[in-house]
């Protein structure tokens, strides 16, 4: 029985700014956002604890986007404080509330008593944790709701909800989708029907990179980008991730687009020629291959990626919606269509092999 008592949690937000003499490593800590301004917000992996770290991130999109000489956009980051609340059990329980089979074969009978207590700990002290609220505070609810509390126009909050953008990485994923949720749930309290808050959750673009959530639960649209052989991946706990981890091992998979029905995600068999980089993002900055070559698979894959950032700016700033996948990835060395069909071969041979093991279609979660 753990006797400490319950940390609850929260998140600080960071703003990329010109270096100066007040922000010398180019950001300043703040919850301040502009409705008026299109904006970027970056979601880094559960490691993301301090402002600096939270910069790390901020600094990738930022750097991209200059690149292309796109500057006219706010870019902000987030650093999370977990306190009591476990990242990897949080992560565990959205899978299974998704549906994924997810497995506690591995557990001790202490681990699982573990388990079962900081569980029980979180939901009875932060059903939704206040990480999750206050960066809904922050970022969201001023785009559905008015200075009296009351809902908006719909065609408003669409409007509001185009010039803000997420990108995620890792834990990102999970934060976001909790964020998805409770927006839904709060959308429904003020009065918001049902198909109003598809239409403008629709226009929330997300770009992830291997994300650990589930895939299948998404209310956000959501484009996602990862390896075969990210064994991060893994803890999805489904047979889709497992047989692409098996066959990317044999040398079989070529890159790869599966589109919205089967998670509307971008693969490579590998993305990097060093091993053990995989569940990273680095090369979202064409800058890093020369510290962390790509092969010639990962390279279409972080070029889609790239494509995705640096056209859903455009969009925040053009005010404009951001909702197809080939328009948002195609081009610059990427062939969506070939993807596509890459992807529609390989989903008819999964479901052949799966077939032949006598088991069910519909476990592809």
């Amino acid at each position: 029985m753990n006797d400490k008592p319950y940390v609850f949690s929260n998140a600080n937000i960071i703003k990329r700014v010109p270096i100066s003499q007040d922000a010398p490593y180019g950001y300043i800590a703040t919850d301040v956002v502009s409705l008026d301004r299109p904006v970027f917000v970056v979601f880094g992996g559960d490691l993301t604890y301090t402002e600096r770290s939270a910069n790390y991130y901020a600094k990738q999109i930022d750097y991209l986007l200059k690149t292309h000489n796109i500057s006219d956009i706010d870019i902000y980051s987030i650093a999370y404080e977990f306190g009591s609340i476990d990242s990897k059990i949080e992560r565990t329980e959205q899978f299974r509330l998704a549906g994924h089979r997810v497995k506690d074969i591995k557990m001790t009978p202490a681990g699982k008593q573990r388990y079962d207590s900081i569980l029980h700990a979180m939901l009875e002290n932060e059903p939704i944790p206040y990480y999750v609220k206050h960066l809904y505070n922050i970022f969201i609810q001023p785009r559905i709701l008015d200075q009296n509390g009351e809902r908006i126009d719909a065609n408003k909050a669409i409007d509001n909800i185009r010039k803000i953008k997420f990108y995620a990485h890792c834990q990102g994923a999970a934060t976001i989708l909790q964020i998805a949720n409770y927006m839904y749930d709060e959308m429904i309290k003020i009065g918001y029907t049902k198909q109003e808050i598809e239409k403008i959750q629709k226009e929330m673009l997300v770009i992830q990179h291997s994300p650990l959530a589930p895939l299948n639960k998404q209310k956000f649209f959501t484009i996602s980008f990862s390896s075969a052989t990210d064994n991060l991946m893994l803890d999805h706990e489904n047979l889709f991730v497992k047989w692409l981890h098996k066959n990317a091992s044999d040398n079989t998979i070529s890159p790869l687009y599966f589109d919205e029905s089967h998670g509307n995600i971008f693969i490579a068999q590998r993305l990097y020629e060093i091993p053990f980089q995989e569940h990273d993002n680095k090369c979202i900055l064409p800058t890093e291959e020369v510290v962390c070559p790509l092969t010639n698979d990962g390279k279409i894959i972080f070029g889609a990626e790239r494509n995705a950032v640096v056209r859903a700016a455009q969009g925040a700033i053009n005010g404009t919606s951001t909702t197809s996948v080939k328009k948002l990835t195609d081009g610059n060395g990427v062939d969506f269509d070939q993807l596509k069909q890459n992807g529609d071969r390989y989903y008819r041979v999964m479901l052949h092999d799966l077939r032949q093991q006598n088991l069910k279609p519909d476990y592809q979660k």
